[in-house]
């Protein structure tokens, strides 16, 4: 199993951690894994500034979305964000399939 710890400091401020399969623990700025995290990873390397705001963050996440939704055919239809940050740790948003989304629009 591969798992990301996220969580904030009041003195360090966001901090990010992967930890693969025998416990090693790092220290990232952006993490992703299974099948779509070589897209993801790639996305990210490309269209990851620093100095984001929530709205682009949300933005190259659904960036990712799509390019995982693109290339991978066994892609999982739903998709959950969630937000890390001083006001604590919450769900976001839902990123749904079109096929999803137009099937429970029609029921």
């Amino acid at each position: 199993m591969l798992f990301t710890l996220a969580g904030y400091d009041k003195e360090i401020g966001p901090s990010l951690y992967y930890i693969d399969y025998i416990a090693s623990l790092h220290k990232v700025d952006k993490a992703a894994f299974g099948y779509g995290s070589y897209f993801s990873l790639f996305m990210m390397d490309r269209h990851y500034p620093s100095n984001m705001t929530l709205e682009e963050a949300v933005d190259r996440v659904d960036k990712c979305i799509m390019e995982i939704r693109s290339r991978l055919v066994v892609a999982s239809p739903n998709f959950v964000i969630k937000i890390v940050d001083q006001d604590g740790a919450r769900e976001y948003a839902w990123r749904k399939s079109i096929k999803d989304a137009a099937h429970i629009s029609t029921a």
